[in-house]
């Protein structure tokens, strides 16, 4: 099969850089090739179009690499005149046109005896024979020819492509990945301007959670990311959390987490030579977005921030991430956040801000970092990736014969709890490990959001207790319950 490749932007380019961004590209579509399979294939900078020949049908792959605006299918011919163009456009177009209205347009690069409206006209004679009429206007099908010197090519199936510039020509960036609609699509709006990005997820669930994420970023890889090989970088983040729960104020957790997770990101993004930070936010989506905690956000990093979904809401958001083929796989990443409270702040005070900063060890970020583990993305196929916890149980399928032990504090269990379960401290609950063991009796806990309960099934596992954590925790439990009073 025979394409032609279409360039956008990249042709606005002067000479000198324009040779730097076709680099990008040709390497791009090779990758794009080779990554697939594709080894045998042959690719021809026509300046201003690529010219690729190849023996299967790529036309998926080649929209989805940055750079190209449009993917033509198309026959080339090595022509000596213009009845020679008209003979063999009469010859492939002739059943297309059969019956119905058509136009012709023709564009030329090139030094000819002849002009484009000539070949128009030329063409047009030939298949009006076995057409109903011309209609230059809104024509039933156009007949597309592109002459450049001494080859013409007849389009036959045209795709579209996303634009943008080649990956590799605007630097690099590190992208605060979750996995869930926002981030991967704004992580896309960057690889469309030509920016390499890495990821870095900070993990505040457990490893079932972590693989859903992961596999949201290996699709991304896979499908867009030609001409570089992305890095996703993991930090345990539940330790932080659980320590911003324990010593800053409801209200400000969440600002004091996601500022955390900035000068983390910072770390790293120093370490691997990114340029920049990249976020999923959308101003006023939630209260942690509001222009005044975004603000606050920032001021925990000397890195730029880019937010290029700063101005998107959740309908079109959502719609970018079915379109580039990750919905699917974001839809079941669950929202993850200890420290999501009733009145959360919407107007961060900044002084405020580092008073309640000012009660965190900061050693525990350079631990957390420390112990940072790195996913080469294209490396990891699909399959590699499971995408079960078997030491989750949701709410809706809590086994009956389990034992379900509260480990949140008792005035919060004596508010609100599951009924049937039992009130326990996580230092009571694995004191009791041993008889619980032996009954060899599920065990079913539960804390705030289901972060805690995971490290207390960890311990629990390791004393041959058959625990499971309730996922999503008590805060999961309740959405649940509503949703069935709805139902």
């Amino acid at each position: 099969m025979e394409y032609l490749l279409r360039l956008g932007e990249l042709t606005l380019k002067s000479r000198r850089s324009r040779k730097r961004f076709m680099e990008a590209l040709l390497n791009s579509i090779s990758d794009a090739l080779e990554s697939n399979g594709i080894k045998d294939y042959n690719v021809v900078d026509l300046y201003g179009r690529v010219y690729l020949e190849v023996d299967k049908d790529v036309s998926n792959i080649l929209r989805r690499i940055f750079g190209l605006v449009g993917v033509v299918e198309v026959v080339s011919y090595k022509f000596d005149s213009l009845e020679d163009i008209a003979a063999r456009a009469e010859e492939i177009y002739r059943d297309l046109v059969s019956g119905r209205s058509f136009g012709v347009k023709t564009n030329r690069v090139g030094n000819h005896p002849f002009k484009s409206i000539d070949v128009n006209r030329i063409v047009g004679e030939r298949l009006l024979k076995y057409a109903s009429k011309v209609d230059l206007s809104t024509p039933d099908i156009w007949v597309k020819i592109e002459v450049r010197d001494d080859k013409v090519y007849f389009y036959l199936r045209e795709y579209r492509g996303y634009g943008g510039l080649p990956i590799g020509t605007e630097g690099k960036v590190l992208a605060l990945f979750s996995g869930g609609y926002d981030s991967p699509v704004a992580a896309w709006h960057m690889l469309r301007r030509g920016v390499e990005v890495d990821f870095i997820h900070f993990q505040l669930g457990g490893e079932g959670h972590f693989n859903k994420v992961l596999r949201v970023a290996v699709e991304l890889a896979r499908n867009w990311c030609y001409g570089y090989k992305p890095k996703m970088y993991k930090i345990d983040f539940r330790p932080i959390a659980k320590a911003i729960r324990e010593n800053v104020r409801r209200d400000y957790r969440i600002v004091i987490l996601k500022r955390m997770m900035y000068r983390a990101a910072s770390i790293v993004a120093e370490e691997i030579g990114a340029d920049a930070l990249v976020t999923g936010e959308s101003i006023g989506q939630v209260s942690s977005q509001t222009l005044r905690n975004l603000v606050a956000t920032d001021k925990a990093t000397g890195y730029t921030v880019f937010r290029p979904l700063i101005g998107f809401d959740k309908v079109e958001i959502i719609d970018y991430s079915r379109e580039i083929g990750l919905y699917e796989y974001s839809k079941v990443v669950e929202e993850v956040c200890a420290l999501v409270e009733e009145k959360p702040v919407i107007h961060a005070d900044f002084e405020v801000v580092s008073q309640e900063e000012s009660k965190l060890d900061m050693s525990l970020l350079t631990e957390a970092v420390s112990d940072m583990v790195k996913y080469d993305l294209r490396i990891i196929s699909p399959e590699q990736v499971p995408m079960t916890d078997e030491y989750s149980v949701e709410p809706d399928s809590i086994p009956e014969d389990a034992l379900i032990v509260d480990i949140r504090g008792s005035f919060s269990y004596m508010l609100n709890h599951i009924p049937g379960s039992v009130n326990m401290s996580e230092e009571e609950l694995l004191n009791k490990a041993e008889e619980f063991a032996e009954e060899g009796r599920k065990i079913v806990v539960v804390c705030p959001v289901g972060l805690d309960s995971v490290e207390v099934v960890k311990k629990l596992r390791e004393k041959g207790v058959k625990a499971f954590y309730l996922s999503g925790g008590f805060k999961a439990y309740m959405k649940y319950r509503k949703n069935i009073q709805r139902g």
